[in-house]
């Protein structure tokens, strides 16, 4: 219960409240993100925020606070692009929808490497953070999840379950990087973006789209365009 308690507590916070408030969760979500919840130290974090511990106390009088502040700090910048939005509401072609949602997790896998760090801290050290993950990140899933389930009952696409559709294709592309590299030691094969989104796009038209045929992947190493 106090776990609770104290995880509703952070909607009162700001990171933008002090220009101090956003060095410690700036510096915090750095390290939760490299090292984990339990090898951080408030300690660590007070010296990478150039202060001591006893202003950070102040501002966070407990890790788990200041975990969550920085979890949230990241997860409030994850917004859909106007364009992505206006095609899901107007329940465009897969075929333009599926390029924009890659495009939006290719963003965030790349732009933000420490968002994925630290919801995956969040889910193994501190999964009590989930509430306030889904609070910002639920209304994406809900708007993709409800857009292939329109898609699915006017056959537009497959009938494969909508909320398989929205993960399978965000969290594709996600751990496909990372699988990369634990398993081949390299980089997913595409030298630019483009390229890697042209090849996760052919994926996942090809598995969703009715009775069309099959897409030819690009090639690696080439240019490719969609």
């Amino acid at each position: 219960m106090k776990a609770r308690r104290d995880q509703s507590s952070i909607g009162h916070k700001s990171a933008g409240s002090s220009v101090t408030e956003v060095r410690i969760v700036e510096a915090a979500a750095q390290l939760f993100a490299h090292n984990g919840f339990k090898a951080t130290t408030t300690k660590d974090i007070a010296q990478l925020a150039d202060l001591n511990e006893a202003t950070l106390f102040r501002y966070f009088p407990r890790k788990p606070e200041l975990f969550w502040a920085a979890v949230k700090s990241h997860v409030a910048r994850v917004k859909l692009a106007r364009d992505t939005q206006i095609s899901l509401a107007a329940d465009d072609a897969p075929a333009v929808v599926v390029p924009l949602l890659v495009t939006f997790v290719l963003d965030n896998l790349n732009h933000h490497p420490d968002l994925r760090r630290l919801l995956h801290v969040a889910a193994f050290e501190l999964p009590e953070s989930n509430k306030m993950i889904r609070e910002h990140l639920g209304p994406i899933f809900d708007m993709v999840c409800a857009y292939f389930k329109r898609c699915a009952e006017k056959g537009t696409m497959r009938q494969v379950e909508p909320s398989l559709a929205t993960l399978g294709l965000m969290g594709a592309v996600t751990a496909h990087h990372g699988l990369c590299l634990l398993f081949t030691g390299q980089e997913p094969p595409y030298p630019s973006d483009e390229q890697a989104l042209s090849a996760y796009v052919v994926l996942w038209l090809n598995g969703l789209l009715p009775g069309r045929e099959a897409l030819a992947p690009p090639a690696v190493g080439a240019s490719a365009a969609l």
